[in-house]
């Protein structure tokens, strides 16, 4: 068996949890005196905070990307170590019956067979006993060289197993590496905005409850807005409707970065679940989820089909009709 590393519990899914709405209970951050900056305006902090939130959507997306990678690499360790514990099994299995000469030898009283046959005084004897002794030896060699063939083929899974290991221990430091980009996104963020003043804090806070109201408003309009409401009527064609009804009851949900359900969600989450309640599988991360189905233009699109964004792509919703996703 490869000596593989026995990790403990390790977090597969760390979800980084981000309001775009409300900021409150945010404090001031202590300017150092003498220090030549000017602060921020409060237009120059929204526009660094989207860039900041966009570039951690990017280090999520890469994340998702990774856990992919990270399932198909562990299922094809197993796979390895389950042929190198088989191809041991076997080899022992060998071992064990090219013992028989051995025994052989051992219920002659240690005598070499061959020699025991030569030493026969009756001619009779010795070729019967010859007659064995050859057909012996050259079950002998057989098994030799099938216990050979086995070994190298034992030694071949163990470094694959190997090497599986090694890309296993690799994706997880990128999965590490990513969790931490993201993090210090966040964080440069939030930082950002404490370092806005009162006035400026007020301002960002009522334009947020202003769009929070208007969405409300729109969603009311077409039919929903609360739980027991019903559901904007987004009418779209086969399994199409399947992922489109599924996604629109998850409205009022929070986002979260690598999130996938049931109760927070980040884009390809919420794309890939939606799609597997109508029995289409999708990858975890936008950038994969790109290269499955048919592409089409914009004049094209029908409800339920997925609408990707940024160069590369790093973030994707669903479509609804009428321009909206």
């Amino acid at each position: 068996m490869p000596e593989r590393a026995r990790r403990n519990t390790r977090p597969r899914r760390t979800l980084v949890a981000l309001c775009t709405a409300a900021l409150t209970g945010v404090g001031l951050v202590l300017v150092p005196a003498g220090s030549a900056d000017p602060a921020p305006t409060l237009d120059e902090v929204k526009v660094q905070v989207d860039e900041l939130h966009h570039k951690a959507e990017q280090a999520a997306e890469l994340y998702n990307a990774a856990t992919d990678e990270l399932a198909e690499i562990e299922r094809q360790l197993a796979s390895a170590e389950a042929n190198v514990e088989r191809q041991q099994a076997k080899v022992a299995e060998l071992a064990a019956d090219m013992g028989g000469f051995a025994a052989a030898s051992y219920r002659a009283g240690g005598i070499d067979p061959t020699l025991s046959a030569l030493m026969a005084s009756d001619p009779g004897d010795f070729l019967a006993r010859a007659s064995v002794v050859d057909a012996f030896a050259n079950q002998q060699a057989d098994q030799l060289a099938t216990v050979a063939t086995e070994r190298r083929r034992l030694e071949q899974d163990k470094l694959l197993a190997n090497e599986e290991l090694g890309r296993l221990t690799a994706i997880e430091a990128e999965l590490a590496e990513q969790q931490a980009t993201i993090e210090k996104h966040l964080a440069d963020a939030q930082r950002l905005l404490d370092s806005l003043e009162a006035e400026q804090r007020a301002a960002l806070e009522a334009e947020q409850a202003e769009r929070a109201r208007a969405a409300a408003a729109e969603q009311a309009s077409r039919g929903g807005g609360h739980e027991n409401e019903d559901l904007p009527d987004v009418p779209a064609s086969g399994r199409a409707q399947v992922a489109v009804d599924f996604a629109l009851a998850q409205l009022g949900e929070p986002y979260s970065y690598g999130a996938e359900g049931p109760d927070a969600w980040d884009c390809s989450g919420l794309t890939m679940k939606a799609w597997a309640q109508a029995g289409v599988s999708l990858p975890r991360s936008s950038s994969a989820q790109i290269g499955v189905g048919t592409r089409v233009s914009k004049s094209q699109l029908q409800p339920g089909d997925l609408v990707f964004f940024y160069s590369p792509i790093s973030h994707v919703g669903i479509y609804l009709g009428n321009g909206e996703i």
